[in-house]
Protein backbone atom coordinates (compact mmCIF):
# COMPACT_ATOMS: atom_id res chain seq x y z
CA UNK A 1 0.00 0.00 0.00
CA UNK A 2 1.58 3.80 -1.15
CA UNK A 3 1.88 5.77 2.12
CA UNK A 4 0.04 8.95 2.31
CA UNK A 5 2.02 11.96 2.10
CA UNK A 6 2.92 13.31 5.40
CA UNK A 7 3.77 17.07 5.22
CA UNK A 8 3.73 18.74 8.09
CA UNK A 9 2.57 15.77 10.15
CA UNK A 10 5.96 13.87 10.25
CA UNK A 11 4.71 10.07 10.91
CA UNK A 12 2.90 7.63 9.14
CA UNK A 13 0.49 5.05 11.71
CA UNK A 14 1.95 2.28 12.49
CA UNK A 15 -1.04 0.12 11.95
CA UNK A 16 -1.70 1.37 8.83
CA UNK A 17 1.78 0.92 7.38
CA UNK A 18 0.44 -2.21 5.61
CA UNK A 19 -3.24 -1.37 5.11
CA UNK A 20 -4.77 -2.87 7.94
CA UNK A 21 -6.85 -1.03 11.11
CA UNK A 22 -5.67 -1.70 14.45
CA UNK A 23 -8.67 -4.31 14.88
CA UNK A 24 -6.86 -6.38 12.81
CA UNK A 25 -3.65 -6.25 13.75
CA UNK A 26 -3.01 -9.12 16.58
CA UNK A 27 1.06 -8.51 16.44
CA UNK A 28 0.11 -5.16 18.43
CA UNK A 29 -3.09 -6.05 20.34
CA UNK A 30 -2.51 -9.82 20.98
CA UNK A 31 -0.14 -11.39 23.81
CA UNK A 32 2.60 -8.85 23.57
CA UNK A 33 1.54 -6.36 26.86
CA UNK A 34 3.67 -3.77 26.41
CA UNK A 35 2.43 -3.10 22.74
CA UNK A 36 -1.14 -3.12 23.99
CA UNK A 37 -0.61 -0.59 26.35
CA UNK A 38 1.62 1.70 24.06
CA UNK A 39 -0.95 1.74 21.96
CA UNK A 40 -3.82 2.32 24.57
CA UNK A 41 -1.52 5.70 25.20
CA UNK A 42 -1.11 6.12 21.52
CA UNK A 43 -5.30 6.34 21.20
CA UNK A 44 -5.81 8.34 24.59
CA UNK A 45 -2.70 10.79 22.81
CA UNK A 46 -4.90 11.32 19.86
CA UNK A 47 -8.27 11.94 21.54
CA UNK A 48 -6.55 14.50 23.69
CA UNK A 49 -4.80 16.13 20.67
CA UNK A 50 -8.38 16.07 19.31
CA UNK A 51 -10.10 18.31 21.74
CA UNK A 52 -6.86 20.60 21.92
CA UNK A 53 -7.03 21.28 18.03
CA UNK A 54 -10.47 22.03 18.44
CA UNK A 55 -10.13 24.71 21.27
CA UNK A 56 -6.97 25.80 19.28
CA UNK A 57 -8.55 26.67 16.28
CA UNK A 58 -11.15 28.45 17.42
CA UNK A 59 -8.92 30.80 19.27
CA UNK A 60 -6.82 31.24 16.63
CA UNK A 61 -9.41 32.42 14.32
CA UNK A 62 -10.53 34.36 16.71
CA UNK A 63 -7.44 35.97 16.97
CA UNK A 64 -6.79 36.50 13.32
CA UNK A 65 -9.94 37.28 12.55
CA UNK A 66 -9.84 39.96 14.64
CA UNK A 67 -6.24 41.56 13.57
CA UNK A 68 -7.56 41.24 9.70
CA UNK A 69 -10.82 42.60 10.69
CA UNK A 70 -8.85 45.89 12.25
CA UNK A 71 -6.72 46.20 9.48
CA UNK A 72 -9.21 46.14 7.01
CA UNK A 73 -11.84 48.45 9.04
CA UNK A 74 -9.62 51.22 9.87
CA UNK A 75 -8.53 53.16 6.86
CA UNK A 76 -5.20 54.06 7.78
CA UNK A 77 -3.91 50.50 8.68
CA UNK A 78 -4.69 49.63 5.11
CA UNK A 79 -2.08 47.95 3.17
CA UNK A 80 0.19 51.23 2.28
CA UNK A 81 2.74 49.74 3.52
CA UNK A 82 5.03 47.25 2.94
CA UNK A 83 5.03 46.19 6.58
CA UNK A 84 1.29 45.92 6.62
CA UNK A 85 1.48 43.75 3.30
CA UNK A 86 3.29 41.49 5.17
CA UNK A 87 1.57 41.42 8.59
CA UNK A 88 -1.83 41.00 6.55
CA UNK A 89 -0.17 38.09 4.59
CA UNK A 90 0.86 36.39 7.67
CA UNK A 91 -2.00 36.45 9.05
CA UNK A 92 -4.30 35.41 6.36
CA UNK A 93 -1.98 32.50 6.21
CA UNK A 94 -2.26 31.45 10.24
CA UNK A 95 -6.04 32.22 9.72
CA UNK A 96 -6.59 29.54 7.15
CA UNK A 97 -4.87 26.88 8.85
CA UNK A 98 -7.01 27.27 12.15
CA UNK A 99 -10.16 27.02 9.98
CA UNK A 100 -9.33 24.38 7.84
CA UNK A 101 -5.58 22.60 8.85
CA UNK A 102 -6.84 22.62 12.94
CA UNK A 103 -10.05 20.91 12.07
CA UNK A 104 -9.14 18.74 9.74
CA UNK A 105 -6.46 16.63 11.87
CA UNK A 106 -9.21 16.78 15.05
CA UNK A 107 -10.98 15.19 12.52
CA UNK A 108 -8.75 12.68 12.01
CA UNK A 109 -7.02 12.44 15.23
CA UNK A 110 -10.98 12.17 16.47
CA UNK A 111 -11.27 9.17 14.35
CA UNK A 112 -8.00 7.10 14.97
CA UNK A 113 -8.60 7.89 18.81
CA UNK A 114 -11.66 5.53 18.34
CA UNK A 115 -9.39 2.82 16.63
CA UNK A 116 -11.99 2.87 13.86
CA UNK A 117 -10.55 4.54 11.19
CA UNK A 118 -10.19 2.92 7.82
CA UNK A 119 -7.09 2.88 5.29
CA UNK A 120 -9.09 4.83 3.03
CA UNK A 121 -10.17 8.06 5.20
CA UNK A 122 -6.23 7.31 7.26
CA UNK A 123 -4.70 8.51 3.13
CA UNK A 124 -7.09 10.53 2.00
CA UNK A 125 -7.21 12.99 4.67
CA UNK A 126 -3.47 13.04 5.76
CA UNK A 127 -3.06 13.86 2.26
CA UNK A 128 -5.73 16.82 2.53
CA UNK A 129 -4.32 18.01 5.03
CA UNK A 130 -0.61 17.44 4.07
CA UNK A 131 -0.90 19.30 1.45
CA UNK A 132 -3.23 22.54 3.19
CA UNK A 133 -0.52 22.92 5.97
CA UNK A 134 2.46 22.18 3.72
CA UNK A 135 1.05 25.21 1.84
CA UNK A 136 -0.08 27.96 4.83
CA UNK A 137 3.15 26.81 6.92
CA UNK A 138 5.38 27.66 4.22
CA UNK A 139 3.78 30.98 3.31
CA UNK A 140 3.63 31.82 7.41
CA UNK A 141 7.44 30.97 7.48
CA UNK A 142 8.74 32.75 4.55
CA UNK A 143 6.33 35.58 5.45
CA UNK A 144 8.26 35.83 8.43
CA UNK A 145 11.62 35.37 6.52
CA UNK A 146 10.49 38.54 4.23
CA UNK A 147 9.27 40.57 7.12
CA UNK A 148 12.48 40.77 9.07
CA UNK A 149 14.41 41.08 5.64
CA UNK A 150 12.62 44.21 4.82
CA UNK A 151 12.67 45.22 8.73
CA UNK A 152 16.38 44.74 8.25
CA UNK A 153 16.91 46.96 5.20
CA UNK A 154 14.71 49.66 7.31
CA UNK A 155 17.39 49.94 9.30
CA UNK A 156 20.39 49.32 7.72
CA UNK A 157 19.57 51.96 4.62
CA UNK A 158 17.04 53.67 6.23
CA UNK A 159 16.98 56.62 3.43
CA UNK A 160 17.14 54.19 0.57
CA UNK A 161 14.14 51.81 2.17
CA UNK A 162 11.38 53.58 0.24
CA UNK A 163 13.56 52.65 -2.72
CA UNK A 164 14.05 49.00 -2.11
CA UNK A 165 10.99 48.13 -0.48
CA UNK A 166 7.87 49.52 -1.49
CA UNK A 167 4.29 47.97 -0.90
CA UNK A 168 4.00 47.24 -4.56
CA UNK A 169 6.85 44.94 -3.72
CA UNK A 170 5.89 43.34 -0.43
CA UNK A 171 2.27 42.53 -2.67
CA UNK A 172 4.32 40.71 -5.37
CA UNK A 173 6.67 39.33 -2.62
CA UNK A 174 3.61 37.53 -0.70
CA UNK A 175 1.59 36.48 -3.60
CA UNK A 176 4.71 34.83 -4.91
CA UNK A 177 5.29 32.98 -1.55
CA UNK A 178 2.08 31.68 -2.34
CA UNK A 179 2.10 30.66 -5.59
CA UNK A 180 5.69 29.28 -4.85
CA UNK A 181 3.68 27.26 -1.55
CA UNK A 182 0.64 25.65 -3.37
CA UNK A 183 3.10 24.60 -6.60
CA UNK A 184 5.33 23.03 -3.74
CA UNK A 185 2.50 21.73 -1.59
CA UNK A 186 1.14 20.35 -4.91
CA UNK A 187 4.16 18.71 -6.92
CA UNK A 188 3.68 15.34 -4.94
CA UNK A 189 0.37 14.94 -6.90
CA UNK A 190 2.15 15.87 -10.25
CA UNK A 191 4.60 13.17 -10.24
CA UNK A 192 7.04 14.13 -7.63
CA UNK A 193 7.97 11.07 -5.52
CA UNK A 194 6.92 10.67 -2.12
CA UNK A 195 10.55 10.42 -0.63
CA UNK A 196 12.40 13.42 -2.77
CA UNK A 197 9.87 15.85 -1.95
CA UNK A 198 9.89 15.15 1.65
CA UNK A 199 13.58 15.55 1.59
CA UNK A 200 13.50 18.77 -0.48
CA UNK A 201 10.22 19.81 2.58
CA UNK A 202 12.95 19.18 5.04
CA UNK A 203 15.61 21.03 3.14
CA UNK A 204 14.44 23.85 2.06
CA UNK A 205 10.86 24.66 3.89
CA UNK A 206 12.20 23.77 7.48
CA UNK A 207 15.75 23.64 7.95
CA UNK A 208 17.27 26.39 4.79
CA UNK A 209 14.33 28.85 6.24
CA UNK A 210 15.09 28.39 9.34
CA UNK A 211 18.64 28.94 9.25
CA UNK A 212 18.22 32.23 7.29
CA UNK A 213 15.74 33.65 9.68
CA UNK A 214 18.30 32.86 12.67
CA UNK A 215 20.96 34.78 10.12
CA UNK A 216 18.69 37.77 9.72
CA UNK A 217 17.53 38.05 13.23
CA UNK A 218 21.79 38.21 14.13
CA UNK A 219 22.18 40.48 11.44
CA UNK A 220 19.48 42.58 12.78
CA UNK A 221 20.57 42.83 16.08
CA UNK A 222 24.18 43.81 14.65
CA UNK A 223 22.37 46.45 12.67
CA UNK A 224 20.53 47.86 15.72
CA UNK A 225 23.43 48.20 18.25
CA UNK A 226 25.68 50.05 15.39
CA UNK A 227 22.24 52.33 15.10
CA UNK A 228 22.10 53.31 18.61
CA UNK A 229 25.57 54.34 18.26
CA UNK A 230 24.62 56.71 16.03
CA UNK A 231 21.37 57.89 17.35
CA UNK A 232 23.35 58.87 20.94
CA UNK A 233 25.21 62.28 19.83
CA UNK A 234 21.80 62.90 17.91
CA UNK A 235 19.81 62.59 21.60
CA UNK A 236 22.49 65.14 23.10
CA UNK A 237 22.72 67.80 20.14
CA UNK A 238 18.97 67.45 18.61
CA UNK A 239 16.71 70.23 19.70
CA UNK A 240 14.23 68.26 19.07
CA UNK A 241 14.74 65.51 21.63
CA UNK A 242 11.54 63.84 21.51
CA UNK A 243 11.44 63.01 17.71
CA UNK A 244 14.93 61.00 18.30
CA UNK A 245 13.35 59.45 21.29
CA UNK A 246 10.50 58.30 18.44
CA UNK A 247 12.91 56.90 16.31
CA UNK A 248 14.73 54.85 19.05
CA UNK A 249 11.49 53.46 20.01
CA UNK A 250 10.64 52.26 16.68
CA UNK A 251 13.84 51.42 15.80
CA UNK A 252 13.34 48.86 19.74
CA UNK A 253 10.25 47.48 18.65
CA UNK A 254 11.56 46.10 15.43
CA UNK A 255 14.39 44.86 16.84
CA UNK A 256 11.65 43.48 20.47
CA UNK A 257 9.58 41.55 17.13
CA UNK A 258 12.08 40.09 15.39
CA UNK A 259 13.52 38.83 18.61
CA UNK A 260 9.86 37.20 19.68
CA UNK A 261 9.56 36.03 15.79
CA UNK A 262 12.82 33.96 15.91
CA UNK A 263 12.09 32.67 19.57
CA UNK A 264 8.69 31.38 18.26
CA UNK A 265 10.39 29.90 15.46
CA UNK A 266 13.26 28.15 17.30
CA UNK A 267 10.84 26.90 19.74
CA UNK A 268 8.29 25.58 17.90
CA UNK A 269 9.72 24.28 14.13
CA UNK A 270 13.33 22.96 15.27
CA UNK A 271 11.77 19.86 17.44
CA UNK A 272 9.31 19.27 14.51
CA UNK A 273 12.55 19.56 11.68
CA UNK A 274 14.20 17.21 14.54
CA UNK A 275 11.50 14.60 14.25
CA UNK A 276 11.27 15.24 10.40
CA UNK A 277 14.76 13.76 10.22
CA UNK A 278 14.94 10.85 12.67
CA UNK A 279 11.37 9.56 10.95
CA UNK A 280 13.28 10.12 7.25
CA UNK A 281 16.75 8.79 8.58
CA UNK A 282 16.57 5.98 11.04
CA UNK A 283 13.92 3.14 11.28
CA UNK A 284 11.81 1.83 13.85
CA UNK A 285 13.25 -1.80 15.01
CA UNK A 286 9.99 -3.08 16.19
CA UNK A 287 6.35 -2.35 16.88
CA UNK A 288 7.23 -0.44 20.07
CA UNK A 289 10.04 1.65 19.27
CA UNK A 290 7.43 2.86 15.88
CA UNK A 291 4.45 3.47 18.41
CA UNK A 292 6.80 5.23 20.64
CA UNK A 293 7.92 7.55 17.98
CA UNK A 294 4.57 8.09 16.59
CA UNK A 295 2.89 9.16 19.80
CA UNK A 296 6.37 11.96 20.45
CA UNK A 297 5.65 12.90 16.48
CA UNK A 298 1.89 13.61 17.46
CA UNK A 299 2.79 15.76 20.19
CA UNK A 300 5.04 17.94 18.70
CA UNK A 301 3.12 17.94 15.68
CA UNK A 302 -0.23 19.61 17.62
CA UNK A 303 2.32 22.14 19.56
CA UNK A 304 3.94 23.50 16.52
CA UNK A 305 0.25 24.51 15.82
CA UNK A 306 0.44 26.47 18.77
CA UNK A 307 2.67 29.40 16.89
CA UNK A 308 -0.37 30.16 14.50
CA UNK A 309 -2.68 31.35 17.20
CA UNK A 310 0.76 33.28 18.76
CA UNK A 311 1.32 35.08 15.75
CA UNK A 312 -1.01 37.61 15.71
CA UNK A 313 0.03 38.81 19.49
CA UNK A 314 3.63 38.84 18.19
CA UNK A 315 3.04 40.81 14.74
CA UNK A 316 0.35 43.24 15.43
CA UNK A 317 -1.58 42.91 18.61
CA UNK A 318 1.82 43.31 20.80
CA UNK A 319 1.58 47.39 19.30
CA UNK A 320 -0.71 49.56 21.00
CA UNK A 321 -1.69 50.88 17.25
CA UNK A 322 -3.24 47.52 16.24
CA UNK A 323 -4.46 46.86 19.53
CA UNK A 324 -6.82 50.28 19.45
CA UNK A 325 -7.74 49.48 15.71
CA UNK A 326 -8.80 46.62 16.45
CA UNK A 327 -10.71 47.48 19.68
CA UNK A 328 -11.72 51.09 17.51
CA UNK A 329 -13.02 48.63 14.64
CA UNK A 330 -15.71 46.56 17.37
CA UNK A 331 -17.01 49.53 18.43
CA UNK A 332 -17.26 50.80 15.29
CA UNK A 333 -14.79 53.68 15.55
CA UNK A 334 -12.35 55.38 13.30
CA UNK A 335 -9.52 55.87 14.84
CA UNK A 336 -7.52 59.23 13.74
CA UNK A 337 -4.23 58.46 15.84
CA UNK A 338 -3.16 55.25 13.28
CA UNK A 339 -1.70 56.81 10.51
CA UNK A 340 1.41 54.26 9.61
CA UNK A 341 2.81 51.01 10.62
CA UNK A 342 5.98 49.26 12.02
CA UNK A 343 8.71 51.67 9.63
CA UNK A 344 11.42 53.76 11.23
CA UNK A 345 11.27 57.27 10.89
CA UNK A 346 13.98 58.73 8.49
CA UNK A 347 14.22 62.49 8.75
CA UNK A 348 16.48 62.20 11.67
CA UNK A 349 18.06 59.01 10.29
CA UNK A 350 19.07 60.67 7.01
CA UNK A 351 21.07 63.22 8.42
CA UNK A 352 23.11 60.83 9.70
CA UNK A 353 24.54 59.21 6.84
Amino acid sequence: MEEAQTTPMSYTLPHFRDGNSSKGNTSMRGNNTDSSALWESFLTVCYVSAIYLCVLSFLTILANGLLLFGLFKQRTLRPRHPATVFIIGLAIADFVTGATVMPLFAYFYFRVSKDEITAYDYNTVLRAGGIISGVTMNVSFLVILFLSWSQLLAIVYPHRNNNYVTKERAVICVVSIWVYSCVFAFSNLMGVPNDVYQKLDVYVNLTGVHILVLVTHVCLNIAYKRQLVHLAPLNESSQNNSRAERTKRSQKHLVVINLLLTTCLLIFVLPVTIMWYINLYRKSSNEEERIRTTIASVLIDTILYLKFFIDPFIYAMRLRKFRVAVVDAIRGRTSSMLSTTVQPPRSRLNTMR
